[in-house]
């Protein structure tokens, strides 16, 4: 496939009734767990990019960051902005600079290293008795869950802090940060449920589970202190009004 292409079918699903605009700004990138994904451009684009290969993946890759580069220019010019003078390396650092100590990235952090304390301790475990475990449907999908999401808090925090500081230079509505903001409330949620379950599947790891728990919730809480009206932001095609508060975590 050719930029040309790639752009003419961006463009053809972007202006597609089926399609809702901006469900893909924030979202957790697991489509197979996704049931909107008909309604999705980036999806819709990008299955038709060749990948069966690594080679056609690189090549999709390229020609996706090249239509990007394109595209990014074509915006610069309709908002009569100079590209030659805007410096993203600098202003990256500038802000990485504000955020690098946050307490929720810290907290982002700590949930990393807890998960993958236990994922190694998983492996000490006989292998017949984890394969029967592992047999629970329940078991396998809050395992897959927890793997998912590990790594995401992190990024999707910074990325959150990063539009802040971006709206708050520019004075502009909170948007974007609340966007990703809301994506990490409803994360948290969904792995608080699954470390829940796996708690209940492993009562000899009670103790590191439950100070992942701990990790968990206290993350959601500095979420929603750094983003107060993060839960009342609505993601286009992925969240009703009105979500509930982060479930607590009872400890003896």
């Amino acid at each position: 496939m050719h930029k040309d292409q790639f752009l003419s079918i961006l463009k053809e699903n972007a202006n597609d009734p089926k399609v809702i605009q901006g469900i893909s700004n924030w979202c957790d990138r697991w489509c197979e767990r996704c049931s909107k994904t008909e309604s999705c451009t980036v999806y819709r684009t990008s299955f038709q990019l060749p990948s069966s290969t690594h080679n056609d993946f690189l090549k999709s890759l390229a020609m996706v960051v090249e239509a990007s580069i394109d595209i990014m220019k074509d915006l610069f010019e309709k908002a009569e902005i100079d590209i030659e003078d805007f410096d993203i390396e600098s202003e990256c650092e500038r802000i990485n600079s504000l955020i690098r100590d946050n307490d929720g990235l810290v907290q982002a952090k700590q949930y990393e290293k807890q998960v993958d304390q236990w994922m190694k301790s998983l492996k000490a475990k006989a292998p017949l008795t984890m394969e029967i475990r592992f047999n629970d449907a329940m078991t396998s999908d809050s395992f897959e869950t927890i793997i998912w999401y590990q790594h995401l808090f992190e990024a999707k925090l910074r990325s959150a802090l990063f539009s802040q500081k971006e709206e708050e230079k520019s004075e502009s509505k909170p948007h974007d940060s609340l966007g990703n903001a809301k994506l990490l409330l409803v994360s948290v949620e969904r792995n608080i449920n699954a470390w829940s379950y796996m708690y209940q599947k492993f009562p000899e790891d009670e103790d590191e589970i439950l100070d992942i728990l701990v990790c968990l919730q206290i993350l959601g809480k500095k979420v929603e202190q750094m983003f107060p009206d993060a839960r009342a932001f609505i993601r286009p095609g992925l969240d009703e009004p009105l979500q509930t508060e982060i479930p607590c975590t009872k400890t003896n």
